[in-house]
């Protein structure tokens, strides 16, 4: 079977769950370092470069959400997945607005974790990969998953409206109009539905989702002329 090959970090304090997923890892055909700290994994990080990193949550010292802060603050485009056993809403928001790829649930298969890891890789040797997380201010939306949050609330969007704040992300800082949603947007997802009043009626609905303010919005500008934008 066919597999990208990748240099593998794997992060966690419990002996156990570090040794099983380096074996399993290793098994695959990846190349696997492990250590048992935050500390230690920036330290390694400083030495070697990696493709992904494995790394807990939960740990003495820097946890997995400082570490996975401190490679997007360097700057790093390695892929970081977060293992936990204490699942909730609020660790996947962290995780994923920290710009994790992913995140595991302890216990997990062994199945799950070879599987998350091999698409984990597999996206990152695509020419426009990107992290599946993008910002601004708090407004965050999650690509890969279809989620969308605004601080920490999470906001439900129907397909139609996150295929156009997905697109709003994508020309973060120009004007887009009307004309150019139709043709990018609705004639895909909806030609059914291609007016000047259902982009009009859509963003509407899409500020009052966001609690945005019309008048005086945050996310999406009414550019005069042109039609509306995403960012400053």
């Amino acid at each position: 079977m066919f597999r990208v090959p990748g240099r593998v970090l794997v992060v966690d304090d419990d002996q156990d769950t570090r040794d099983l997923v380096t074996e399993i890892l290793a098994q695959e055909g990846y190349q696997v370092r492990s250590c048992t700290t935050g500390e230690e994994a920036i330290a390694l990080l400083e030495r070697e470069t990696f493709d992904l990193i494995l790394s807990d949550i939960k740990m003495p010292g820097i946890n997995g959400i400082e570490l996975l802060r401190h490679v997007r603050a360097r700057g790093l485009d390695t892929i970081v997945i977060l293992m936990t056993a204490y699942a909730s809403v609020e660790t996947a928001v962290q995780a994923l607005r920290g710009e994790a790829f992913d995140y595991l649930v302890k216990p997990f298969s062994l199945m799950e974790l070879r599987q998350r890891v091999r698409h984990a890789l597999q996206a990152r040797t695509k020419p426009r990969f990107r992290h599946t997380v993008e910002h601004y201010q708090d407004l965050s939306i999650d690509h890969q998953a279809h989620r969308v949050w605004v601080g920490e609330r999470e906001i439900k969007l129907s397909s139609l409206e996150f295929r156009v704040l997905a697109y709003f992300f994508e020309c973060l800082g120009r004007p887009v109009s009307s004309e150019e949603l139709l043709d990018r947007v609705w004639s895909v997802a909806a030609p059914d539905e291609c007016s000047t009043e259902s982009v009009r009626s859509l963003v509407h609905r899409l500020r009052r989702k966001l609690g945005d303010d019309g008048r005086k919005p945050r996310y999406i500008k009414n550019v005069w002329g042109v039609g509306y934008q995403l960012g400053p």
